[in-house]
């Protein structure tokens, strides 16, 4: 049976947690100078950074701030532009309608995602990286991977225009945190820095 994230206090369809994965870690960080939870999910055991994994961000006030599905390994094909818009609107109703309705439609990037597999494969996902800009001044997205998969969520994200890099945490993307700790290097721009 498919499990779902609970948002708001119900099931949302549109963010799967894997069956095998439970909650691992529980951790307050600061985000945009908010104390925020960071959840990550993946198989039972200790945390391990890139791996297949779920991480969840929630504000201060239990709002969905970002979502990450680092586990998909199924092939299929990528939504159309259209379809892709229509999908990324549809899941910020979900979240936050009130929100959602401040959102102004910028622009499709094609990306990929990445994470390595329990045999040991790096496995890499293409995405639609669907963008928005909110009325507040931020930045903020949906990931579609094939088959309509949501694979990313974010909202609130701000840019340093003078490091011309991302200015908010990234506390959702195992590698910024490996650098953030001192264990891995400083990710180059767009990444923020650690």
């Amino acid at each position: 049976m498919t499990k779902y994230l609970n948002v708001n206090g119900k099931e949302n369809r549109n963010l799967v947690i894997p069956d095998d994965f439970v909650a691992v870690s529980r951790e307050q960080h600061p985000r945009n100078g908010e104390q925020v939870t960071v959840v990550r999910y993946q198989k039972e055991g200790p945390v391990v950074l890139n791996n297949a994994h779920v991480t969840v961000i929630y504000g201060s006030d239990n709002r969905l701030i970002s979502y990450n599905n680092f586990s998909f390994e199924e092939l299929g094909s990528l939504p159309r532009s259209q379809q892709a818009i229509n999908l990324a609107t549809q899941v910020f109703q979900s979240i936050d309608s009130a929100y959602a309705h401040q959102l102004s439609f910028m622009r499709i990037d094609q990306e990929t995602r990445t994470f390595t597999n329990d045999a040991g494969q790096l496995v890499t996902t293409p995405i639609l990286w669907v963008k928005f800009a909110h009325h507040n001044g931020s930045y903020n997205w949906v990931s579609i991977g094939p088959n309509n998969e949501i694979v990313e969520i974010e909202r609130e994200s701000r840019w340093d225009f003078g490091q011309w890099r991302r200015g908010t945490e990234e506390w959702n993307l195992d590698d910024w945190v490996l650098a953030r700790e001192g264990k891995g290097p400083q990710l180059k721009a767009p990444s923020a820095l650690a």
